[in-house]
């Protein structure tokens, strides 16, 4: 990736280091390291995701695969890397959620999906986790009197390596039929799925609480504001997330 970046843009400044968002310990590891190299941080992208996988997999700290990588990891990442974020004069946290979160639903009494386990249920749940947990954050930015703004970005269908990996788990099943079937024929490019993400992160009419998708029933094309579903501004469910959040991943992050 680093390689390609140069190709494309020789005068680039990279520094690549390893994070498993799956892994609280990876994820402490990489926090440390970035803020004795980079005491501010203009902007996070929080876009590590890990979709519909036909059998119930967990992370290294017993989470479910899905909702530890999705959300708890980049709760996680963003906590430990906010004192850099708020060192900048004006950051950005840009979180990748997904059209999914529109047939989410948080089960707080299973969030781990141990009783039942639903490949795309619990994908639902971790994208509509991902609005929640932005959306509660800019709440609290505010009222904390913070620098940092919080967005959420999706890239509508796009043909990236979520699918074809996802679809290799699937080995050779309907599912993985679909979703090859799909990116060959309907999904936009990688490029262009990345342009809701880069609108958010950069463009000066970007404020905190923004979603950006694809503009053509959000789906494909360039990015225009979009509207999550009610269920992702529930203030209930963002505080209660925002509490198991921070009890799961062991994190200190005191934002009132």
């Amino acid at each position: 990736a680093a390689d390609e970046v140069k190709r494309t843009a020789p005068q680039a400044r990279l520094d690549v280091r390893a994070l498993d968002l799956s892994s609280l310990s990876s994820i402490a590891n990489f926090a440390t390291q970035v803020r004795a190299s980079h005491p501010a941080i203009d902007v996070l992208v929080n876009n590590a995701g890990v979709m519909a996988l036909p059998k119930r997999h967990t992370t290294a700290d017993g989470f479910e695969l899905q909702f530890g990588t999705n959300h708890l990891g980049h709760f996680a990442l963003t906590a430990q890397l906010f004192d850099a974020l708020e060192a900048a004069p004006a950051a950005r946290v840009v979180s990748v959620a997904s059209m999914a979160h529109v047939f989410g639903r948080m089960d707080f009494d299973d969030l781990m999906e141990e009783r039942h386990y639903s490949s795309w249920g619990a994908y639902g749940q971790s994208k509509l986790a991902n609005l929640l947990f932005v959306f509660e954050l800019e709440k609290r930015l505010r009222a904390a009197g913070k620098k940092t703004q919080a967005l959420n970005a999706h890239p509508g269908y796009s043909a990236t390596n979520l699918q074809s990996t996802s679809a290799r788990f699937m080995s050779r099943g309907l599912d993985s039929f679909f979703m090859d079937l799909g990116a060959m024929t309907i999904a936009q490019s990688a490029a262009m799925g990345a342009l809701p993400s880069l609108y958010a992160a950069t463009m000066p009419d970007a404020v905190g609480g923004d979603y950006f998708g694809p503009a053509y029933f959000e789906m494909r094309g360039p990015p225009k504001r979009v509207q999550a579903r009610a269920k992702a501004r529930n203030a209930d469910d963002a505080q209660r997330l925002w509490n198991v959040s921070l009890e799961l991943t062991r994190v200190r992050w005191s934002l009132p």
